[in-house]
């Protein structure tokens, strides 16, 4: 048995957690330089380099079938020891593209450095209710034998 995402649930899930990591990477552009203009040049560019990452981080976890569950004979559930574990992952890829695009766009270390702390703290914890919140439905999701 193979528990399967479908390509339109990844995408669905891809613009869902854009729009909260966006709104995040707003935030915390603006704490740490002080301007809109700033914080949305840092939000802009982490949007369109970051929405890719998460549609990738999506695709591959989806070839493991580690810790799925089936919920009846049509849909299934991630358990929470995957979830955690795509959490990780995913901070682990993301944390190079939250430290590189501030540092670019600023040229300043200091800031990138606060800006990786804040997406870090508010990002993970963003990621992992997301994920439980999409374990709720099983729109999108199959069990092929």
């Amino acid at each position: 048995m193979k528990y399967v995402e479908m390509h339109r649930r990844s995408l669905a899930k891809t613009i869902t957690v854009r729009i909260c990591f966006t709104l995040s990477h707003l935030l915390n552009g603006y704490i740490v330089t002080g301007t809109f203009i700033a914080a949305a040049q840092i939000a802009s560019v982490a949007t369109l380099i970051n929405m890719f990452l998460f549609w990738a981080h999506e695709r591959v976890w989806n070839w493991f079938q580690w810790n799925r569950k089936p919920e009846d004979d049509r849909f299934f559930k991630d358990g929470h020891p995957r979830t955690i574990s795509k959490s990780i992952t995913w901070r682990l890829l993301i944390t190079a593209s939250n430290f590189l695009i501030p540092y670019l766009l600023t040229g300043s270390i200091g800031k990138a450095l606060a800006f990786l702390t804040l997406a870090t703290i508010f990002n993970a914890i963003i990621y992992y209710t997301h994920e439980r919140v999409w374990n709720r439905f099983s729109w999108a999701k199959t069990i092929k034998e």
